[in-house]
């Protein structure tokens, strides 16, 4: 209809439209270009996030490798990585490095048999939202935990029901170890064994520990009784 209108009856056709509509032009327009810059922003400030967190965990983790001989940290490095894995947590807990950094956290923890606090920590990576390779691991430490500070159901209760993927040989052997620590000695054998059945590691170490520890626990085999007949009987009266 427009090429018919005159030229003066195409603006005055125009402002009517601009009445109705231009102000919700100007704020779809504003939303797109604000929306489109917006999220340039949140995209630059999530890679800077990311940067920051992966600089802090290098931080840790070239602290532990300053061990040369592999042996315990010693107080000072211990209280830098503490320092920078609660530095992890607090200001990027939603990130991965933040878990890893509370895995590291633990595990220093457990070295020195400070269960609890290892315990805190896990519990924490546990509670972050983790992705489901890492869940299955803080899990599996966390139980380990646990069973150390001598809650044996707690810790076979975390192992048992889950989905362990490619951890299937790690979990059955955890469970294999608790049930182990009951005193359940069946028990740990057949979880011994399910463990051996899924190992798909190449080191040949780990097949012989488990090799070991069912050879600990193996049900002893009954001596088979050999009938007596009639004629050897006779010879004894």
């Amino acid at each position: 209809m427009a090429d018919h209108l005159s030229e003066e009856e195409q603006i005055e056709a125009f402002k009517g439209w601009w009445a109705e509509n231009g102000l919700q032009t100007i704020a779809a327009l504003i939303l797109v270009v604000g929306g489109y810059f917006g999220w340039q922003f949140w995209q630059d400030r999530q890679l800077e996030q990311v940067e920051q967190a992966s600089d802090l965990y290098v931080e840790m983790i070239e602290i532990v490798s300053s061990q040369a001989d592999g042996g315990r940290l010693s107080l000072e490095k211990e209280v830098a990585v503490g320092k920078l894995a609660d530095q992890l947590k607090a200001e990027f807990s939603g990130s991965g490095y933040a878990q890893f950094a509370a895995l590291l956290k633990a595990k220093l923890a457990v070295d020195n048999k400070e269960l609890d606090l290892a315990a805190d920590e896990l519990q924490w990576a546990m509670d972050s939202d983790p992705t489901p390779e890492t869940e299955r691991l803080v899990r599996l430490r966390l139980a380990r935990v646990e069973a150390a500070r001598g809650n044996l159901e707690s810790a076979l209760q975390m192992v048992q029901g889950v989905d362990s993927a490619e951890m299937k040989s790690a979990y059955e052997e955890a469970k294999g170890d608790f049930y182990l620590q009951q005193g359940n000695t069946a028990a740990a054998f057949t979880a011994y064994e399910s463990a051996l059945a899924a190992n798909q590691s190449a080191d040949a170490m780990l097949s012989n520990i488990l090799q070991l520890k069912i050879s600990q626990v193996k049900p002893t085999e009954s001596p088979i009784e050999t009938p007596q007949n009639d004629s050897q009987e006779v010879d004894r009266q």
